[in-house]
């Protein structure tokens, strides 16, 4: 099991980082303006096992405004069929539209630890290697962020982990 970021990612003010053989992601976002900052960040999942992604969030003069799924599909034809039906995204953090918009209804969530975002119950890959472009699920996170009252630079940090999940 694995996560990363989609290739086609580039945000100037979104560093990457991956640890632990691709099960840890990390995501910093940084700034300077009092402007609400909003990046799409597409990543993939690649797994032949159940599987769960949460993540934990530690800013510095900065607060998370939005967190949302908004969208997933499948990267190719070693991906599982049902790896996109049996996508289990939190409510609280399901944004996907079939009309093409996005939701913009925010829960807020306990940032004080890690929340769960999403898990699926059956394998994502049928074939291929970590880094195969086609065998992953991407999913497409809405991450948007705001300096606190009075703040120069911020930074925000997202802490995504994939664990085993239920294999049923």
């Amino acid at each position: 099991m694995a996560i990363s970021v989609g290739q086609t990612f580039a945000e100037s003010n979104v560093r990457i980082e991956s640890h632990g053989a691709g099960k840890t992601l990390g995501l910093t976002l940084s700034g300077s303006s009092t402007d609400v900052m909003a990046v799409s960040v597409p990543i993939l999942i690649r797994s032949n096992t159940g599987y769960g992604i949460s993540c934990l969030v530690q800013s510095q003069a900065a607060r998370l405004v939005n967190f949302a799924v908004i969208g997933a599909r499948p990267t190719g034809r070693f991906a599982a069929i049902d790896a996109l039906a049996s996508l289990r995204v939190a409510q609280e953090l399901d944004s996907r539209s079939t009309n093409g918009r996005i939701q913009t209804a925010f829960v807020p969530l306990n940032l004080s630890s890690s929340f769960s975002i999403l898990s699926g119950p059956r394998r994502v890959s049928l074939a291929g290697t970590l880094s195969s472009m086609d065998n992953a699920l991407e999913v497409t996170l809405l991450i948007a962020a705001k300096a606190e009252a009075n703040a120069g630079e911020w930074t925000l940090n997202l802490i995504l982990t994939a664990s085993p999940g239920n294999d049923s």
